[in-house]
């Protein structure tokens, strides 16, 4: 079928292309009437014969550009009666008319049937137009393992009438990202707040130690981490080698000391202890003279003391086991009377032993 655009091209007057163009919207075959021969009256009868749809034998017939429009119009007329187009149009009329009865008939009852849903349920309805406002405090915060996550202590607004769902309050005993959910809702909707939590290690190290105070020989050596039972974290574990000890403890000087524990964590939470410890007198060293002893004996003692010094003797080693080793080894030559007396002398090496 050709386009509008083809019969532009011929000598047809603006009233004969309105009527192609109609002919041309309905799909109809407009070659029966596309002639110049025709005036823009007879192409309409033709049009009309077309919308009708008479056969190619009556349109034969019709269409002659020797026929008057008059006479034209009436063997259109006399066909279409002897068709029954006129009864068929009738016909075709009322079925449109009942369907467009039928049409605004059900329009009509679907609107009364919607409008009676919307009343009964007009609470219900309002319920989705209605503004649910939820709002925190903060969509992001940081909490430390020693401290409970309380779920209300973060909401800034919401409307009291409506139902609230808090997430769980806990203790979190991980170091993490977590995600919790507030919701609030009416009965037909609901919105949800999210806020995130970093949980950080918060908990300081524990310093356990075996005593608080210790008292210590004069002259002994003390071994400061020896009073540790355990030093830990609640994440990190064991942090014994990273335990830093201040000893100010001087053994060779009687008196109260202090010595000082800190540690640190990956977290740099810290913790300290501290224990006393407290250095004995100096030991004294009796020596007894016997004055009722003979002469004899008396010449004999000046005999040892004079040979005395010959039993001096050193022990390595600064510590209360030479300490000790030296004090067993004077007492032994007094008992057996080699010696009158004698001084057990702590050094920063060792242990001297002087007799006389």
């Amino acid at each position: 079928m050709r386009d509008i655009d083809y019969y532009k091209q011929m000598a047809f007057d603006p009233r004969q292309m309105q009527i192609i163009r109609d002919g041309l919207k309905e799909g109809l075959d407009v070659e029966w009437y596309a002639n110049t021969s025709f005036d823009y009256l007879q192409m309409e009868e033709i049009l009309l014969a077309l919308k009708a749809g008479l056969d190619n034998d009556s349109m034969n017939m019709l269409c002659d550009p020797r026929i008057p429009y008059d006479s034209m119009k009436q063997m259109r007329e006399s066909i279409f009666e002897q068709l029954g187009v006129y009864e068929k149009a009738a016909e075709e009329v009322k079925k449109r008319k009942l369907i467009r009865y039928i049409i605004v008939s059900m329009t009509i009852l679907a609107s009364v049937i919607i409008g009676s849903l919307i009343y009964i349920n007009r609470q219900t309805i309002g319920y989705y137009f209605e503004d649910i406002t939820l709002e925190l405090k903060e969509d992001h915060i940081k909490l430390g393992l020693s401290e409970s996550f309380l779920a209300g202590d973060y909401i800034k607004k919401y409307d009291k009438n409506l139902k609230l769902t808090l997430p769980k309050e806990k203790w979190f005993n991980e170091i993490g990202t977590y995600k919790v959910t507030y919701k609030l809702s009416n009965k037909v909707k609901t919105v949800t707040q999210e806020m995130i939590i970093d949980v950080y290690d918060d908990i300081h190290p524990t310093i356990e130690l075996n005593n608080s105070t210790v008292e210590v020989d004069y002259g002994s050596v003390i071994d400061a981490k020896s009073y540790v039972v355990k030093v830990g974290d609640n994440v990190d574990g064991d942090l014994i080698d990273k335990l830093e000890i201040d000893n100010t403890v001087d053994t060779k000087s009687a008196g109260t000391y202090l010595i000082k524990y800190h540690v640190k964590d990956n977290a740099n939470n810290e913790a300290s202890a501290e224990i006393t410890v407290i250095v004995k007198d100096k030991p004294v060293q009796q020596t007894t003279n016997k004055s009722n002893e003979t002469p004899q004996k008396n010449s004999n003692s000046s005999k040892k003391a004079s040979n005395a010094s010959s039993y001096n003797k050193f022990f390595e080693g600064y510590s209360i086991d030479s300490y000790n080793s030296a004090c067993d080894y004077a007492e032994g030559l007094k008992n057996a009377g080699k010696i009158s007396g004698y001084e057990v002398n702590p050094t920063g090496t060792g242990v001297q032993v002087t007799c006389y």
